[in-house]
């Protein structure tokens, strides 16, 4: 039987970019030509693949198993993750790699499900296994049928992408799979909430509550009877675009549920929105935020910071950046390009944006951004904390606003930070909550002065050359 492709990667589906550093206003010019030039990398120092992302999003899966294929090393991504699904190894040795290891597959599956008694099983392939090319398919078809529950095959190999966002498309093939068709009328105050993170998933459905609709969140916690009901739903919005617009899109071309294109609800004019674009799709009239008291003023964003300090999540005051603050952004390309006007709205300037891709998918708010932020740095890169390092020493912004492991390089840099999640800035609540963060790290700046004498781990060499040294231009 011929091997079935995996997915079609970032590169060639979305026009990925994963090695950039320039003014953004070029690369716009690219996606805008419909023909971008990849870069690569001479040096990387590390980065997630396909397979880290894949196992992420199926491990959100609530009452699944995941048997990670190959080497017990590769199932390292579960180990730190506390995912809701139950998952195995299968451990490939030396000989396994060289003589094949279906019956190793089988093995640990009939076990997982015999001790757990999931309702699905995702059988993730690795790199060692693309290697060897040992095909798993006809074992998961075989133990489909044998034990009367969805056995998937999610493909990752770890050499066809640079990008790891390709790993969240293969596991958006499996997890779609598991959706039932249904047949009838839809409900009509039905909504999937598609997400990849739960915090972020019970935010936007708290948004929604005054709309009076009732949410199905998936893949982020969801169970079999979430995945039965998906298709019954009067349409999908997605808020982690990059981990799960492609289950959204083939929930609507297998089931008809449309998806609702409304952005990211990351900032007061975008929450707004949101807000309002879902309330129009479903003929309901919109609703105000549920807690004017965590809102950052209401008069234009240069001088939203002028008013009186709001309330906090907490209760207390919020305190906020002072207007003109120059913040350097490092978040997920959609998550940041939402924050870049959440940044505006409190008052501070961007200084810098990292992310760790940009695609196709991303033009249209990287053209927003281009206009909004004329000149400023983009810094393109997934796992090369010395780029950011190097960068952040030549910039040195007054505000660092990223994800907790990198805003702990900003602090070590003597650079106040902020480390939150995307989930964490969803909202009206996530305008707020990054407000008084920063109102705190700005004022407080014993810590990271203090953090900032232990020793450099970069070499002088390596901080004296450009931020985009090992990035050149692909060659064919």
């Amino acid at each position: 039987m011929a091997r079935r492709p995996g997915p079609i990667t970032r590169e060639r589906r979305l026009q990925a970019v994963s090695a950039y550093l320039d003014k953004p206003d070029a690369l716009a010019a690219e996606f805008a030509a419909g023909e971008t030039t990849q870069r690569i990398r001479t040096f990387s120092q590390a980065a997630p693949d396909d397979l880290v992302a894949a196992l992420d999003l199926l491990g959100r899966v609530k009452g699944a198993a995941i048997v990670v294929h190959g080497p017990r090393g590769c199932a390292a991504a579960l180990v730190g993750t506390a995912p809701l699904a139950h998952w195995a190894v299968t451990g490939l040795d030396q000989r396994d790699t060289i003589m094949g290891s279906e019956g190793v597959v089988e093995r640990e599956v009939l076990a997982l499900v015999r001790r757990h008694e999931p309702w699905a099983v995702f059988v993730v392939t690795t790199p060692v296994v693309a290697i060897n090319a040992d095909d798993a398919r006809d074992t998961v078809l075989s133990l489909t049928d044998e034990l009367g529950i969805p056995v998937q095959l999610v493909r990752t190999d770890g050499f066809k992408s640079r990008v790891a966002a390709t790993g969240f498309d293969a596991a958006c093939q499996a997890l779609l799979n598991l959706v039932p068709p249904v047949a009838g009328a839809r409900q009509e105050d039905l909504v999937n909430v598609v997400a990849r993170d739960a915090a972020a998933a019970r935010e936007a459905a708290a948004l929604l509550a005054d709309l009076g609709l009732e949410v199905n969140v998936l893949p982020a916690g969801a169970d079999v009877e979430g995945f039965a009901r998906a298709a019954r739903a009067r349409l999908s919005i997605c808020i982690d675009l990059d981990a799960t617009l492609a289950f959204a899109a083939g929930l609507e071309a297998a089931h008809g549920v449309p998806v609702l294109h409304a952005g990211v609800p990351i900032g007061l004019a975008a929450t707004r929105r949101w807000v309002d674009a879902v309330a129009a799709a479903v003929g309901r009239p919109g609703a105000a935020p549920a807690n004017e008291s965590v809102m950052v003023g209401e008069g234009p964003p240069s001088t939203a910071l002028s008013h009186p300090a709001p309330q906090g999540v907490d209760g207390g005051p919020t305190p906020a950046m002072t207007t003109g603050t120059r913040v350097h952004l490092a978040l997920p390309p959609d998550a940041a390009f939402a924050a870049a006007e959440l940044i505006a709205e409190l008052g501070g300037t961007i200084a810098g944006l990292s992310i760790g891709h940009v695609d196709s998918s991303h033009s249209e708010a990287l053209d927003a951004f281009t206009r909004a932020h004329p000149g400023v740095t983009l810094h393109v890169a997934a796992g090369q904390p010395f780029e950011l390092v190097n960068l952040l020493a030549k910039q040195r912004p007054d505000l660092f606003v990223g994800t907790p492991e990198l805003a702990a390089l900003a602090a070590a840099a003597a650079i106040p930070a902020v480390g939150l999640t995307p989930a964490a800035l969803v909202g009206w609540r996530g305008a707020a909550r990054l407000a008084e963060r920063a109102g705190l790290a700005l004022r407080n700046t014993a810590f990271v002065r203090r953090l900032s004498a232990a020793p450099s781990p970069y070499a002088a060499g390596w901080l004296r050359r450009s931020a985009d040294w090992h990035v050149k231009q692909e060659v064919r």
